[in-house]
């Protein structure tokens, strides 16, 4: 009677081993048969070595080993397999053999039957293996910055602080992603997060990137409040540096840097400047977080700007009225040496002294700030009365339609005579001057100073201080109530205009006295 209370295991032990047993065997008594024909072949050719020529003994093998090799091929092969579980209990000790398909078996022969469901019973009665943790963990993907200095920060956002920046070409290895930014780490180990468009990456593969969890919150926004009303806005952290603006109480600050005990600041409509720390209400956690700086604003910047185009002319004063002094060529640096309403006095790299209009000037705010006021201005000249042009065809044509074209083609009409209704070279008044000068450059004005005054051909100004040239000037209550005087405007508070019977055409100062108590506004042409 079979014992079945082994184990499976203990069987297959058992039947592993008396199959050694018996491949052990079949080997021995093969190496015993061979050893004996080696044995008795050289027994005879050793008893009979003169009897026989070697190329009897040759021959001899050769026909003793070819039948031999015949008979081999003759026997099919078999591979051996392991006994079959189902059999394991039988107790038998034969093994199981399985022949090769024959070469002559077709291709297209029709497949085995398929097999019943219990035939893969026991294979779904095996444990199905979990996969190690180790091999379900995301993998890190490389990226590599692309902006010339990349921010990086403690979170995905602006709201988080810069923690960093990152020059062009530095590897990351990316971690996870949230909301456009991705988490990356360094070579030292940390964490940080860089927003996308700063990377150069594979998307297709970081599309397979975890989503990033148990991000912190953002940490209180870096922002001060205005504590006083009237607050001076610097351009420096110190009070010898000059005040922008006044900022009134309770105004909200981006804080931007600190130096002892000022804080770089930046308005909600842009504007960065200084504030002292003790005129600010700030929360906790902030002061701590805001970078501090070493380096502050020069006081005392050289006073100097660039000549922004080729061919600028230096005039003898502040407007196009005066005389020109010479040309001046682009990125000419000018040693700034004062400011009148919009022109700079200068001096050249050669020591002359001029002025040029900041139109035509690169300068910083920064500089411009500190370029001292000039209250004294060169008078300007009265030209000598010229013969009047009897014709049209004897005048200057009207040159392309500039601001400065414009004033230089009036003024050439200093000197002509002043006829009540004229607006012809013939003679001017007020408004015929205007209309005469602008009709050249395509504006139809009307014959009335009071008419010209009109949104219909430009913009209005106010102010005198935002006057530039080109632009016509009106008066009011001169010789009747409402606007009654009109001139063009050529710069440095000076303008160009038909003034008088007695004085014919001429320029006036809007700077003080009887003009500038009549002074009512401007309009900038639309040309």
């Amino acid at each position: 009677m079979t014992d079945f209370s082994g184990s499976a295991a203990d069987h297959d032990t058992h039947a592993l081993t008396a199959r050694a047993l018996r491949q052990r065997q079949r080997y021995t008594r093969s190496v015993q048969r061979s050893q004996t024909l080696t044995t008795t072949i050289a027994k005879y050719a050793h008893a009979f070595p003169g009897a026989l020529p070697a190329r009897y003994v040759m021959h001899a093998l050769v026909a003793l080993f070819v039948p031999l090799a015949i008979l081999a091929s003759q026997i099919p092969l078999a591979i051996p397999l392991a006994q079959p579980q189902a059999n394991a209990s039988d107790g038998s000790t034969g093994d199981f053999v399985a022949p090769i398909a024959p070469l002559s078996l077709d291709a297209n022969t029709d497949s085995d039957a398929p097999a019943p469901d219990s035939a893969f019973a026991e294979i779904d009665a095996l444990p199905i293996a979990s996969l190690r943790p180790e091999l379900l963990k995301d993998q890190p993907i490389d990226a590599t910055v692309v902006a010339d200095l990349a921010n990086v920060r403690g979170g995905p956002g602006t709201d988080y602080d810069k923690v960093g920046t990152l020059p062009a070409g530095t590897p990351l290895l990316l971690l996870a992603q949230y909301n456009g930014w991705y988490q990356a780490r360094r070579d030292d180990g940390s964490t940080i997060w860089v927003a996308a468009e700063l990377l150069d990456l594979d998307a297709a593969v970081a599309d397979f990137l975890p989503d990033a969890t148990n991000i912190p919150a953002p940490p209180p926004p870096k922002i001060g409040l205005v504590a006083e009303e009237g607050l001076n806005l610097r351009d420096g952290p110190g009070t010898g540096y000059i005040g922008m603006t006044k900022l009134p109480s309770g105004a909200q600050l981006d804080l931007l840097a600190r130096y002892n005990d000022w804080f770089q600041v930046q308005t909600e409509d842009g504007k960065a400047g200084w504030v002292l720390a003790q005129y600010l209400s700030i929360g906790p956690g902030v002061v701590d977080r805001v970078e501090t700086v070493t380096t502050v604003p020069d006081l005392n910047p050289a006073l100097v700007g660039l000549v922004s185009e080729a061919n600028v002319n230096l005039r003898g004063g502040p407007g196009v009225a005066y005389d020109k002094l010479g040309a001046l060529g682009h990125n000419t640096q000018l040693d700034l040496l004062g400011r009148y309403q919009d022109w700079f006095k200068v001096r050249t790299p050669r020591g002359t002294v001029g002025w040029v209009s900041n139109e035509l000037l690169n300068v910083n705010d920064y500089v411009m700030r500190r370029v001292p006021a000039v209250r004294e201005i060169p008078a300007l000249a009265r030209p000598k009365p010229a013969s009047r042009p009897q014709t049209q065809s004897r005048l200057a044509p009207a040159p392309a339609a500039t601001a400065g074209s414009v004033v230089e083609f009036a003024m050439q009409f200093v000197g002509s005579r002043y006829v009540w209704g004229g607006a012809s070279p013939k003679g001017f008044d007020c408004s015929g001057f205007t209309q005469y000068v602008y009709k050249q450059y395509g504006l139809n004005l009307p014959h009335s100073s009071a008419g010209q005054y009109s949104t219909a051909y430009g913009t209005t100004i106010s102010n005198p201080d935002d006057l530039r040239s080109g632009d016509i000037v009106f008066f009011v209550n001169t010789y009747k109530r409402g606007i009654s005087h009109v001139g063009i405007y050529v710069g440095g508070g000076n303008v160009v205009q038909a003034l008088s019977p007695k004085q014919g055409v001429g320029v006036a100062n809007l700077n003080g006295g009887y003009w500038a108590q009549h002074y009512y506004g401007g309009i900038r042409p639309s040309r």
